[in-house]
């Protein structure tokens, strides 16, 4: 009797016929399963904090008309301390309820995002001249000092000096500098205004650096800091959440000083360049004084994002194009070329902490300063502008190789040292003579790597210079005028023989067999050249001189047979021998 296997209802599926017959339908227990796993994500991450901070700052800002007021943006600034007191107070309570820190660190990073909307929403207070703007100044940065020490000492985390000054100092930057620059706002067509608003970020990057300190001291800054995160979550989590709110803060600084209307606005990517060159000088002593492979990877990497933040974003309006042209005449260059500078600086500064890798990215930078002008914007305006940053990166790789015994990069260097000749100009009356230089240069190099190096590499180059010396022999012998036009014709005709002794010199010393092949091919070319011309000749006025040809070569063959046969060959090696 067959055994019958009955499916429990968890794994009944409803299997339908005809061409749908490969779709099914997922069990209940199935999509149970899910529900419940879903539940648990939420539950351990609770993204309801964010999604509530968010809702409550778009509902107060439509609370309030668009075209704000002195009274309707402390009535923003009033509603956001209320919450903000909310969340602290739920960290406390949760804190000291059932410790789940978890959600208390989310709710610490939306508090400091609140500060951050605090002071954009006092912007237009702050934008008055008087003593109102210097009062609504003060409290912003007072109630943000206030619960921020509220909540450390309430939760009893540790925050030394070294990290809790350079975070005040952001925050007093969020309030009382839109206060300082509220005078050129009346004036937006005063060029002071505009490079006011470009350098907030700047300026905040350099508060950012009084963090150079704590670096340096590492996890014992904050060793047992009272919180269950470690270092670098606590309290670099904290500080990142900052650096956040200052690239925010430059761009709503633009909107509050200069408003335009739409879409134009004055701020671009680039704006956030010097800020970001200051957080990369912070990665790299991290990465210095951790010798952590993920802080050195990004501290390398960051440079690249300098790059990228300097040609994107570029818009055509009148504002946005108007300043972009006063910060490339005032400037070295345009926002890419600075940025490139910039890059080169971190790069030198990252190689002078020892940091691995630093120098062939400083090489890169250096090679990129090349085909970089002033006037570059954007990735389709690069072009061959000068030569000696290959040069300088040539002259840096080789040496390094010769330092390291590192034969690809002497042959790297030489290659890149190279380059700008090769670059030449289409139009330049010099190209022969480029032709000629980089023929020679390559079998110089060439020859050097495989003297003085004994990897495999070095063995490919001895390799390949014997045939590179047959060739150039060839070619001199067969078209001198076409390489030495402009040399005398003694120096001409006597220009193979110079190939030819170096073939002879290196297979003697380095290079063997191939060598002296090569020096027995360039040396036998020009007879046999001149030979065959005068053949040719002797063709045109004679017939039959190929069958007398032939029928010499026949009879040296012939020759060469019978004296195989008498011995010959065995009585000359017995003679050497005896010899």
């Amino acid at each position: 009797m067959e055994e019958q296997v009955l499916a429990t209802p968890a794994e009944t599926t409803l299997a339908p016929q005809g061409p749908n017959a490969a779709v099914s339908v997922r069990s209940p227990a199935t999509a149970c399963h899910e529900v419940v796993h879903l539940f648990r994500l939420l539950y351990n991450h609770n993204p309801f904090y964010i999604i509530s901070a968010y809702l409550v700052l778009t509902g107060l800002w439509q609370a309030c008309s668009h075209d704000l007021k002195v009274i309707e943006a402390g009535g923003i600034a009033l509603g956001l301390a209320i919450y903000t007191l909310l969340l602290a107070l739920t960290a406390w309570l949760i804190i000291r309820l059932g410790r789940v820190w978890e959600d208390a660190r989310s709710i610490l990073l939306i508090v400091v995002l609140m500060f951050l909307a605090i002071s954009v929403s006092l912007d237009p207070v702050l934008n008055t001249r008087g003593q109102r703007g210097l009062w609504f100044a003060l409290a912003g940065f007072s109630f943000a000092a206030i619960v921020s020490e509220a909540l450390l000492h309430g939760l009893a985390l540790r925050l030394p000096a070294l990290f809790r000054v350079p975070y005040y100092l952001v925050h007093a930057l969020f309030y009382f500098y839109p206060l300082a620059i509220s005078p050129l706002s009346s004036h937006p067509t005063w060029p002071s205004l505009y490079w006011s608003l470009c350098g907030f970020p700047a300026l905040a990057g350099a508060v950012f650096l009084t963090l150079a300190p704590a670096i340096r001291r590492g996890a014992r800054a904050v060793r047992e800091n009272g919180s269950p995160w470690s270092w670098p979550i606590y309290p670099w989590a904290l500080f990142g959440m900052l650096g956040l709110c200052v690239c925010m803060r430059a761009y709503y600084l633009c909107e509050s000083f200069l408003p335009v209307g739409g879409k134009a606005s004055i701020f671009g990517w680039y704006f956030l360049v010097p800020f970001f060159a200051a957080v990369t000088i912070l990665l790299i002593e991290a990465a210095a004084v951790s010798q952590s492979s993920l802080a050195r990877r990004i501290a390398l990497a960051m440079p690249v994002v300098l790059l990228a933040l300097s040609v994107c974003g570029h818009r055509v309006d009148v504002v946005y194009l108007k300043f972009l042209n006063r910060f490339q005449e005032t400037m070295p260059g345009s926002p890419l070329y600075v940025t490139l500078l910039i890059a080169i600086g971190l790069y030198a500064y990252a190689w002078s902490r020892s940091i691995r890798g630093a120098g062939d990215a400083l090489t890169l930078a250096l090679a990129l300063l090349a085909f970089i002008t002033p006037s570059s914007r954007g990735l389709d305006d690069w072009e061959y502008y000068r030569a000696w940053p290959l040069v300088v990166v040539g002259l840096i790789q080789y040496g390094t190789g010769l330092s390291e015994r590192r034969s690809w990069r002497v042959l790297l260097g030489a290659a890149v040292m190279m380059l700008p000749v090769a670059l030449l100009d289409e139009s330049s009356n010099d190209l022969r003579l480029r032709e000629v230089f980089l023929a020679h240069a390559t079998i110089l190099i060439v020859l050097f790597v495989g003297a003085k190096f004994h990897d495999s590499l070095a063995t490919a180059m001895r390799f390949l210079g014997a045939p590179l010396l047959a060739g150039v022999a060839i070619m001199a012998t067969a078209a001198p005028q076409r390489l030495f036009a402009q040399l005398p014709a003694g120096l001409v005709f006597a220009y193979p023989l110079l190939p030819i002794g170096v073939a002879l010199w290196y297979g003697h010393r380095y290079g063997g067999p191939m060598y002296y092949a090569a020096a027995t091919l360039g040396t036998l070319y020009g007879p046999s050249a001149y030979c065959w011309a005068g053949y040719r000749e002797l063709r045109a006025q004679f017939d039959g001189i190929d069958k007398i040809a032939w029928g010499i070569a026949f009879f040296l063959l012939a020759a060469v047979l019978s004296l195989a046969k008498a011995g010959y060959g065995a009585r000359l090696r017995g003679a050497r021998a005896a010899g």
